[in-house]
């Protein structure tokens, strides 16, 4: 019987190592996607500096393009707001 729970718990823990390194591969394409918009609408609108224009958004809707600053920054409102 532990034999048959052990294999369960290796076949459930590879099944997570897949769909967390497909959800790491899918965040790492949507960055790169987001960071060659931000290129090509600097060009296309001839703006002169990529990283004013996503100061600027950042500081306008209080929101990070960049995912771990956007979580640390929820997570800190949510202390706050204990």
């Amino acid at each position: 019987i532990f034999s048959i729970l052990f294999i369960r718990s290796i076949a459930r823990y590879e099944l997570f190592s897949t769909a967390r390194y497909e959800l790491f591969s899918t965040i790492n394409k949507f960055w790169n996607t987001l960071e060659k918009f931000i290129s090509w609408i600097c060009k296309k609108f001839d703006i002169a500096e990529e990283d004013n224009l996503v100061r600027d958004f950042q500081k306008e809707t209080n929101t990070f393009i960049d995912p771990e600053k956007q979580i640390k920054h929820e997570e800190k409102e949510w202390d706050l707001e204990r």
